[in-house]
């Protein structure tokens, strides 16, 4: 009988802090959905300068797809940040 060579769980304790793109995303929870295929929900926050995005949630279903959605969603913040006054981004909900 052998063991097996790779880790058998891979676990991350959250809250966990994320540097993409000169921002910082604070993945707050993460949860199995309870669907017949895998899927996972993420509690997430983006800080960029001196905003703070509200806690919002994305689905993905495994690891690089989180990856790419987290790109995605900084992105997205950014470019809000640059688009909008401190006015308008206050009421979007976005912290200055």
């Amino acid at each position: 009988m052998s063991l097996p060579k790779a880790p058998i769980l891979k676990l991350t304790i959250t809250p966990v802090d994320i540097e993409i793109e000169d921002s910082i995303v604070t993945v707050l929870e993460v949860t199995k959905l309870n669907l017949p295929w895998e899927e996972y929900i993420a509690s997430i926050q983006i800080k960029y300068k001196n905003a703070v995005s509200r806690i919002f949630n994305i689905t993905f279903k495994n690891s690089d797809d989180l990856k790419q959605k987290l790109i995605t969603e900084v992105m997205k913040f950014k470019y809000t940040f640059f688009l909008f006054s401190s006015d308008e981004l206050k009421r979007r909900g976005i912290i200055i």
